[in-house]
């Protein structure tokens, strides 16, 4: 404590962003990495660990290159007699947790999305047919039904395409409009 020297594992380097005994630890190289938000909470609580030598854990972030490292750290003061002399401890990098998680997250959000623009897309090609609408036009439609039912959009579209796979609204006579529109699209004018 009195010299402000620090002992870091090469575990606690790599945290840092350096390479195992390539710098001197310091409490000014300590403070250094720490977020700005974090960096008077974090200061404050090793200035009371040291004053009372209590064990103390905190939760901080730490920047690295640029990017943003998540730690605990963990400890209690050492004693000699009265005066605390050293703070020992240890770090705990909860980064690649928080990584997993979000990385998940995320992917969870994107392929939802990607139902949700599925269904919604779907949706508006019954409705274009439907009512001879734009794509522009059907979305709207679909917006106007959400908006004044308070129901959201891709819950109107997957209603809508529940009961368009039901067939329970399909007309014989449009039926017999989409064969002849089908079978004049495909037929061969080669020939």
């Amino acid at each position: 404590m009195a010299e402000q020297r620090w002992e870091w594992d090469d575990d606690v380097y790599r945290i840092h962003g350096y390479e195992p005994h390539t710098v001197e630890p310091s409490n000014e190289l300590f403070l250094k990495h720490k977020h700005r938000d974090d960096r008077q909470r974090v200061e404050d609580r090793f200035a009371e660990a040291a004053a009372t030598g209590e064990p103390f854990s905190i939760y901080y972030r730490i920047l690295v290159d640029g990017s943003e490292r998540r730690v605990v750290v963990t400890g209690e003061g050492v004693r000699d007699g009265a005066r605390v002399t050293h703070l020992t401890g240890y770090y705990v990098d909860l980064t690649p947790e928080f990584t997993a998680e979000n990385s998940a997250a995320a992917d969870a959000a994107v392929a939802a999305s990607a139902a949700a623009r599925e269904t919604i897309e779907q949706a508006k090609g019954v409705l274009m047919l439907a009512y001879g609408l734009d794509a522009d036009a059907a979305f709207a439609m679909l917006k106007w039904w959400s908006r004044n039912r308070n129901v959201k959009v891709r819950d109107v579209a997957d209603r809508l395409l529940a009961v368009a796979r039901e067939g329970h609204v399909s007309h014989p006579g449009l039926r017999r409009l989409l064969d002849a529109l089908l079978d004049d699209l495909t037929v061969d004018r080669s020939k």
